[in-house]
């Protein structure tokens, strides 16, 4: 199934194609939803975790052994994870005033 969104020149392809359903949503201006029914964001996400894990822990894997790449990506995740809990917000009810 298509998951990129077309451009916004795009045309259709030959009849049945499975690309002009995201060409017919374009053209209607679903595409919001269209990316909701595929699972756009989904992918979205996926990338940005990636693009974090990358920029923070490197690109490249240093060991040779299998065992010891798997304890090293681990190991990345980890510290990964614990450093976006550490960044991440507390939400609180603010508690309405009258003025």
């Amino acid at each position: 199934m298509a998951t990129i969104p077309p451009r916004k020149n795009a045309g259709y392809w030959e009849d049945g194609h499975i690309r002009n359903e995201a060409v017919k949503a374009l053209k209607a201006f679903t595409l919001a939803q269209w990316k909701k029914d595929v699972g756009y964001h989904q992918r979205s996400l996926s990338e940005t975790a990636m693009y974090r894990y990358k920029t923070l822990i490197g690109n490249r894997l240093n060991f040779r052994c299998h065992d010891a790449q798997v304890a090293e990506m681990l190991v990345g995740v980890k510290a990964l994870n614990k450093m976006l809990s550490l960044g991440m917000p507390v939400r609180r009810e603010i508690e309405k005033t009258k003025y």
